[in-house]
C-alpha cells in the first residue's frame, strides 16, 4: 500500500477513450503536447502512449508522484499557472476517462526517460485481491531472466481503481518481430501458485513528446 502523505512513490495511470474519430487521438496529442511544457513545470511525465491494439482509440499516460498530497498539489498548481495554457482543453475529445493509482513493485527500477523501443505492451493479470502480494513474488523471481531478453520498464499493483487484484507490466520492444522473439524465448506472465482470474494487454506506440520512446 502507498503512503498517502509522505515518502512512498506512486504512479497515476490515466486512460482516455477517444470520442471523435478519425483524428481524435492525433488532435488530443497535439493539444496535450503543445502545452506539456507548462505541465512539466510542476511534476514529471512517466510516459504517454496511444493504442495500436486492444481497445482502439485510447490514450494512456503515466505520472509519478511522491504521494497523494504531491499529486493533488502538482495538479492544482498546473491548473493555476499564469499562462492559462493548462489544462489543455481536451475534454471534448474523449468519452471516458479511467484513473488508477498504482504502487510500483519493490523490484521495479525508477521510471526514467529513455529510448528503448518503438513498440510497447501494457499487460495485466487479475488475481484475487488478497493474493496479489503472493502473486507478485513470482514476478520478482522471473524478472532477472526476463530482463536478459529485454527489460521490463514497469511493474505495478493497483492501490486505487476498479480492479484491485491487477498486476500491470509495461514492456518495450524494438519492433513487432522483436516482440515475437522475446515472447518465444520466455513465457509471460510468470507462473504463480495464485490462480489468474483474467488477463489482457494493449500494444502501444509512444506519443512524440513521451519520455519513454
Amino acid at each position: 500500500m502507498l503512503n498517502r502523505e509522505g515518502g512512498s512513490m506512486l504512479h497515476e495511470m490515466r486512460t482516455y477513450t477517444i470520442r471523435i474519430e478519425p483524428g481524435g487521438v492525433r488532435e488530443l496529442e497535439r493539444r496535450f503536447g503543445n502545452a506539456i511544457d507548462i505541465r512539466l513545470k510542476y511534476s514529471r511525465l512517466g510516459g504517454f502512449f496511444h493504442t495500436l491494439s486492444g481497445e482502439m482509440s485510447q490514450v494512456v499516460h503515466i505520472w509519478p508522484y511522491e504521494n497523494l498530497k504531491d499529486r493533488a498539489e502538482s495538479r492544482a498548481a498546473a491548473n493555476r499557472d499564469d499562462s492559462n495554457r493548462w489544462p489543455p482543453g481536451i475534454g471534448e475529445l474523449f468519452e471516458k476517462q479511467e484513473v488508477e493509482i498504482l504502487t510500483p513493485a519493490p523490484f521495479m527500477r525508477p521510471l526514467e526517460p529513455q529510448k528503448i523501443g518503438r513498440l510497447w505492451e501494457l499487460s495485466w493479470v487479475e488475481y484475487p485481491p488478497n493474493s496479489v502480494d503472493q502473486a507478485l513474488s513470482a514476478y520478482e523471481k522471473a524478472m532477472p531472466d526476463r530482463d536478459k531478453q529485454y527489460p521490463v520498464i514497469g511493474c505495478w499493483t493497483v492501490d486505487i481503481g476498479a480492479d484491485l487484484g491487477r498486476i500491470y507490466t509495461l514492456m518495450p520492444y524494438r519492433d513487432w518481430e522483436h516482440r515475437n522473439e522475446v515472447r518465444e524465448a520466455q513465457s509471460w506472465p510468470p507462473q504463480s501458485d495464485v490462480p489468474a482470474l483474467a488477463t489482457g494487454s494493449k500494444l502501444l506506440e509512444p506519443s512524440w513528446f513521451s519520455t519513454l520512446q
